[in-house]
């Protein structure tokens, strides 16, 4: 069974406070529990969150950022984007995403100048100063998905269109586990809390036979 949204903000606020206490968040917006969804407060209003299904873009995360359109940003300018969908104590939605920084900036000018500022900095320089990393998002819509094309939870990256099976919706814990172990593996080992949170199973086993049968996200549950 999934955890209310009561259970879902706590331990998003829990991480939050940590990240920016341990200097691995430069800001974390505070923790929105609204109408069943439980997401972020922004500076001001985005309007409709992904206006297209094309790939990210710097005009994307600099629209990201100008808005305060994430759960936390990071030391190295990247964005963790943390919403979770409810409607009564049923979990029906949820987008989990990494959006790494389009340029390799100055960590220590992040740490002391205006972001924004500095990303129009380097948007303005030489193209070449483009990393070319791409969004992590781990997606689940269990009234949206569950078809052959679109399963109902998934991992994407790169593209929209590449929906990778999950096993099920992913907890808090899990995702956080998978970036930091994967893209900021120093600071993994070195903050055992990041790889401590909560991945008791929950929510409903949504991979389907046929997924399994190809290339899937799976972990015992």
């Amino acid at each position: 069974m999934a955890p209310t949204s009561r259970v879902v903000h706590d331990e998003i606020d829990n991480l939050l406070d940590y990240l920016v206490y341990s200097e691995i968040a430069l800001h974390a917006n505070p923790v929105r529990n609204e109408g069943g969804r439980v997401s972020w407060r922004g500076f001001a209003p985005y309007g409709k969150f992904l206006e297209s299904r094309e790939p990210e873009s710097v005009a994307t995360y600099r629209a990201w950022l100008e808005a305060g359109a994430y759960s936390a940003l990071l030391f190295d300018g990247a964005l963790l984007q943390v919403t979770y969908d409810f409607v009564g104590h049923h979990l029906i939605a949820h987008r989990l995403a990494w959006v790494p920084c389009p340029f390799m900036v100055d960590l220590e000018l992040l740490q002391l100048e205006s972001p924004l500022e500095i990303v129009d900095l380097y948007a303005a320089g030489n193209a070449v100063d483009v990393v070319l990393r791409t969004t992590i998002r781990f997606d689940y819509d269990i009234e949206g998905g569950g078809n052959a094309d679109h399963p109902a939870a998934h991992l994407s990256v790169n593209s929209s269109e590449c929906r990778i099976a999950c096993a099920a919706p992913l907890r808090l814990g899990h995702f956080v586990d998978f970036v930091f172990r994967n893209f900021y593996p120093d600071f993994w080992r070195a903050h055992p809390y990041l790889g401590g949170l909560s991945r008791k199973a929950w929510g409903p086993h949504t991979v389907t036979d046929e997924e399994t049968n190809r290339l899937h996200v799976s972990w015992r549950r």
